[in-house]
């Protein structure tokens, strides 16, 4: 038997075995996934220079979201807590939506890295990787690399978190070694000579943001693993915000290393033409070759590969702790998902991921295919839980409240256009698989209404959130081509303002 120094209290079968370094590591490690390989590269390909900037742009738009999840995560201490929060202020419509919006997203993580760190690995076995989808070889080694990361979610979480710890510790320092050295070959001139700092203007910088702030995704899985959590009141708000300033250093001096040392004659490009570099396969293994320095190019894919093998070990146990807590706390999933075995680890949810994670490998074999689906169907999930906190504030005003997000009613608005913005700035394309996607989480009310039948209570709580994914979807299709890929009908910024003004009001109606 568990004493009470490992086991959550009422029994639910939850260890309490991660203190402050392993979330901070878990928080470091899901962030800096397959795309520290190349968003770094992408901010300077929209922007120039001056995409450096949107580190710091994406990070405060980035915060208060994060914290809005501090607050629910340390008041309530939920394993797939992304799950429960909005079931339970707003019931079982938005709670469906919400949850298998991050069931979808968490799950289909773990495709699309383990279908990147086979691309990356082709760097070295080529016949890994053809025509932009994995050969035959690179699925079955995608295959056998998921079954090693189910294999690490099955056993305890401290080993898990002990996995973790070694990998995000390996990876941060390889991808810091090839940064720092690239530095120490910077040109400062070429942050200036060629077309400016800004040769893209302010909407480059802003396309800029609007790719930066995906790079800080992951912010979340203290929240998912929270019930595992030592002391999770004073653990998880001082986790989150050094994880947060960790992986800011970490693109910053990325994007700097790379801008300094650009040699375009090298990457076969014309001086100045920033837009290409989005389209270098390897950016840092190419920026290290271009000085020469082949064994930093070697470093720099096997830190990508550490890289997206970690973040597969994290996201794989945020999405069978979500699937756990949609069978245990809201009932859209059937009752085995909410099992826990003699490990205190959702066995049976692990075995639902495997399955999903296997069958979209075999249909989706490349990372850009699966990513699609994964980013938006994440980024659906993070808006409630901002209506949420207001909610309960009004409903629980006397619970225990470890952090408590300051001056709530501007920051939890904040928090959900931003959470809006994730979604609509990903493009037409990414929007409308992804709010058809979500919609399919609707079938799940089946389940629930064996257990409680849906009532005109439920409609009335629950409504708003698939009809702001309907608005979505109408706003994203009428925004501008060029920046959104949509139809043009409103141009830019007109779009972005108009779409603002339409979710605030599904803000307050929320």
């Amino acid at each position: 038997m568990s004493d009470d120094n490992t086991t959550t209290a009422g029994g639910s079968g939850y260890r309490k075995e991660l203190g402050f370094w392993s979330i901070v590591l878990l928080t470091v490690g899901a962030i800096l996934g397959p795309a520290v390989a190349y968003i770094p590269v992408t901010v300077l390909a929209d922007g120039g220079p001056a995409g450096i900037l949107s580190w710091v742009f994406a990070l405060v738009l980035i915060i208060p979201i994060a914290f809005v999840y501090v607050e629910l995560g340390t008041m309530w201490p939920r394993a797939g807590g992304v799950a429960y929060y909005p079931a339970r202020s707003h019931g079982p419509i938005t709670g469906v939506l919400n949850g298998w919006a991050a069931f979808v997203g968490y799950s289909l993580a773990m495709p699309a890295v383990v279908a990147a760190i086979v691309e990356y690995a082709s760097y070295f076995y080529p016949r890994l990787y053809s025509n932009g989808v994995l050969t035959t070889s690179g699925l079955l080694v995608s295959i056998v690399a998921t079954l090693i990361i189910w294999l690490i979610n099955t056993r305890r979480v401290r080993f898990l978190g002990t996995v973790n710890n070694v990998l995000t510790t390996i990876k941060t320092l390889l991808i810091l070694v090839v940064a720092l050295t690239l530095i120490s070959f910077f040109h400062p001139a070429n942050l200036t000579r060629y077309g400016g700092f800004a040769p893209y203007g302010v909407g480059g910088v802003f396309l800029a943001t609007s790719a930066t702030i995906f790079a800080y995704a992951g912010f979340r899985q203290p929240i998912d693993y929270s019930e595992e959590v030592k002391d999770s009141g004073r653990t998880i708000p001082r986790a989150v915000i050094a994880s947060l300033l960790v992986v800011f250093a970490v693109y910053i001096i990325e994007s700097l290393a790379f801008v300094g040392t650009v040699n375009w004659g090298f990457l076969g490009f014309t001086p100045g033409e920033w837009s290409s570099l989005s389209s270098l396969p390897y950016p840092y293994a190419s920026a290290s070759q271009g000085v020469g320095l082949t064994t930093l190019a070697v470093i720099a894919i096997v830190g990508v590969v550490i890289a997206s093998f970690s973040d597969g070990v994290i996201y794989y146990g945020g999405a069978s702790r979500v699937g756990n807590a949609l069978a245990k706390y809201d009932g859209y999933f059937p009752d085995q998902l909410s099992k826990l075995n003699v490990h205190g680890i959702p066995f049976n949810s692990t075995l639902l991921v495997l399955a999903v994670s296997i069958i979209y490998l075999i249909l989706l074999p490349s990372f850009a295919s699966v990513l699609s689906v994964f980013v938006d169907a994440v980024v659906f999930s993070y808006a409630p839980s901002a209506v949420s906190l207001l909610i309960f504030r009004k409903t629980n005003p006397g619970e225990n409240r470890p952090y408590t997000l300051p001056v709530a009613k501007l920051l939890s608005p904040f928090a959900f256009v931003v959470g809006g913005l994730l979604i609509f700035w990903s493009g037409w394309t990414f929007v409308s698989i992804s709010i058809i996607s979500v919609f399919v989480g609707l079938v799940l009310l089946a389940f629930f209404n064996r257990r409680r039948r849906i009532d005109s209570a439920d409609l009335k709580a629950g409504l708003w959130l698939p009809v702001y994914a309907l608005a979505v979807l109408v706003m994203s299709y009428v925004s501008d081509k060029t920046y959104f890929g949509g139809r043009g009908i409103i141009p830019f910024p007109w779009d972005n303002l108009l779409f603002i003004a339409v979710t605030l009001a599904f803000y307050y109606w929320g």
